[in-house]
């Protein structure tokens, strides 16, 4: 035990009560007044404050969450307080642990825990030294002791970033980016705001989908060409009609899913006319014929096999036939029950919010921005600026959505297992648990969702920053290991990161609407003593400020 540990400047109570969970103590000749230590402020018994107490055997790490005066029918009005029971401390190596190995007995000594060693407890809980830590913030306000922690512990079962808005969440976020930058990382931010645009030295790739109103330094724009949708995106996003359109719309998409595989192959050129398979007015076994020429047919069914989704009208139109005499016809009359598809394709393919999806196809492809950046022992950060895509037709959600599943398919493949990705995804309420289309088209959009189920075995990691966790589904809370918690006033958001978390209990969740700005607590499988902790500002600031009235209404 070292004399920095327990000091006797810092004694203030004996436990007078012992429970399961906690000790209830009373004060020592009313030791209570706060001091400065160290250069420290103790508040020696205040609520929120962390203590030790000295048992026989070891320490026993505790945090005070009640301070009353007893018995008010008394005339010596006592003042007692409680202490919920966080961990152990090992007297010989200061090594400490979650919960209590032996508890205190009546009459031992309690002191205010020393701040240097409260900033410790990350490193403390751990068996080996790191050579790679992330300072993130301090346990005092003047920064004088630092928290530092381990990718491992921060990232390794995700990272989930919760606040109301103003209470530092985007502020935290780039304190952490700022950090990783700091090392030989792969990050990917999926940056739907534009807010952390300022992210623009040598080491970080901007990218921008659409055109932004203020794109970063040296952007590039970049395309997301239809290939890397799968049919039942193209479903969910043109929503036919479950018995009317959709049986025709799939027939278009392997028709012309047939006209590329013939394309490839140069086969039957004459069945295709103007990038459509020509069926009105030809021999119906043209059709046959050419499915039979193709030796890898099971591509016509398959949802990622390429088309040509701007052919998709014409060549509904060419499915709307019947036979007669081994010609096909066109049947006007049920083509008229397609119009309102048409329309509809039209309407989202010509629209400016999938531009970059179905008109510009000559700009680089997210896919090759995303793998060069991968391989690129110089860049450390990806950063896709989505702040210009429209809200219509859920455009976000379902490009989100296909950057995650191209990601985890990757992943899948093994591609990652080198050098693992964080993706930083940014107000994370608007893309997690979502569905496009109607109840005939219905399509969930999961990729992030099975990226915190099962992306950490495949080196793919995710951080979730959001100001309304109840809006995210339990089952995705559940997979974040490590939630650095800001400020949460809500009821319905402190009860869903309860029950998604075990670590925080009533009494931890209870400090949460008190939290100031910049101020967290830190809970998790890896860091089963809840830790509150100020977030050191970052260098670069994030763009996440409101109107300034006082100067442009002067």
């Amino acid at each position: 035990m070292t004399k920095s540990t327990i000091n006797s400047e810092l004694l203030f109570g004996k436990v007078n009560y012992i429970d399961a969970n906690s000790i209830q103590f009373e004060y020592i000749n009313n030791q209570h007044e706060p001091i400065y230590f160290g250069g420290n402020r103790y508040g020696k018994g205040e609520v929120g404050e962390f203590v030790i107490i000295e048992s026989q055997v070891n320490l026993v790490l505790g945090r005070i969450i009640e301070i009353k005066k007893d018995d008010l029918a008394k005339s010596n009005l006592e003042i007692i307080g409680k202490v919920q029971l966080l961990g152990t401390i090992q007297m010989d190596t200061l090594r400490v642990s979650a919960g209590v190995d032996y508890y205190p007995s009546i009459n031992d000594l309690i002191y205010s825990a020393p701040h240097d060693f409260i900033a410790s407890i990350p490193q403390k809980m751990q068996k080996d030294a790191a050579n790679i830590t992330l300072e993130i913030g301090s346990i005092d306000l003047d920064q004088s002791c630092s928290i530092s922690i381990t990718p491992e512990k921060l990232f390794g079962r995700h990272l989930g970033i919760l606040g109301a808005t103003g209470g530092g969440k985007s502020y935290t976020t780039a304190r952490i980016l700022e950090e990783c930058l700091k090392h030989n990382s792969k990050i990917i931010l999926l940056d739907p705001t534009g807010e952390y645009a300022e992210f623009s030295d040598s080491t970080v790739t901007n990218v921008h989908l659409a055109s932004p109103i203020n794109p970063a330094r040296g952007s590039i724009p970049i395309s997301i060409p239809p290939e890397c949708f799968e049919e039942t995106d193209f479903i969910a996003l043109f929503e036919p009609a479950g018995k009317s359109q959709g049986p025709k719309f799939r027939e278009a998409i392997r028709s012309l899913r047939l006209v590329e595989l013939l394309k490839i192959k140069k086969l039957h050129e004459d069945f295709i006319e103007e990038d459509i398979f020509k069926k009105i007015g030809r021999l119906e076994e043209n059709y046959k014929t050419a499915i039979r020429s193709i030796p890898d047919r099971y591509l016509l069914e398959m949802p990622n096999t390429k088309f040509n989704p701007n052919k998709l009208c014409a060549q509904i139109k060419e499915e709307y036939t019947t036979v007669s005499q081994n010609f096909y016809k066109f049947d006007e009359f049920n083509f008229n029950h397609c119009l309102s598809l048409l329309t509809r394709i039209n309407g989202i393919i010509n629209s400016h919010t999938f531009k970059f999806v179905f008109k510009e196809n000559m700009l680089p492809s997210f896919a090759d921005k995303i793998l060069s950046f991968y391989i690129d022992p110089t860049k450390r950060l990806l950063r896709i600026d989505m702040s210009a895509i429209g809200f219509e037709f859920k455009a976000r959600e379902v490009i989100s959505n296909v950057i995650g599943r191209f990601l985890l398919n990757k992943a899948r493949q093994q591609s990652f297992t080198q050098k693992p990705i964080v993706i930083f995804l940014d107000e994370a309420h608007n893309f997690i648990g979502k569905s496009i289309g109607n109840e005939d088209t219905l399509a969930k959009l999961d990729a992030f969702e099975l990226i915190a189920k099962e992306g950490r075995k495949f080196g793919l990691n995710v951080c979730l920053a959001t100001q309304r966790p109840r809006d995210i589904t339990e089952g995705v809370l559940s997979q974040l290991g490590t939630l650095i918690v800001h400020r949460l006033t809500n009821d319905r958001d402190r009860e869903i990161v309860e029950r998604a978390c075990g670590e925080i209990d009533k009494a931890a969740s209870d400090f949460l609407p008190s939290l100031q700005p910049g101020e967290a607590v830190i809970i998790g499988n890896d860091f089963p003593i809840p830790l509150t902790i100020n977030i050191k500002k970052p260098t670069i600031k994030p763009n996440s400020e409101g109107a300034n009235f006082q100067k442009n209404w002067a």
